[in-house]
């Protein structure tokens, strides 16, 4: 739970969405394991429902970057999104999110 506080407060440095939502990178790094939490978050028999929210804030949060991306006529570019990263993304990343969020 403390991975994803931490990234609900994209001022907090060394996060995920820090480094998305602030420095506007994409760092594979800190997604990976940020996956593995939400998962274990969402598994739960019972989930608190703001431990929920929490989780799919942080999923809705980085599929906003990812769709500001790729919007002409929004000024938002992550700089590091090359056709290898994107290629992961919409391979396996946005899949894990999918199936996350129908938890």
């Amino acid at each position: 739970m403390q991975n994803l506080r931490d990234n609900r407060d994209d001022e907090v440095e060394g996060t995920f969405c820090h480094a998305l939502f602030e420095d506007r990178m994409f760092d594979e790094a800190l997604l990976v394991p940020l996956i593995a939490d939400i998962a274990l978050v969402l598994k739960q028999q019972e989930v608190d429902p703001a431990h929920r929210r929490l989780a799919h804030w942080v999923m809705l949060g980085t599929l906003r970057c990812l769709f500001s991306h790729f919007d002409a006529n929004d000024f938002y570019k992550i700089e590091n999104l090359d056709a290898e990263v994107y290629g992961r993304w919409s391979g396996d990343y946005f899949e894990r999110f999918r199936a996350l969020m129908s938890r």
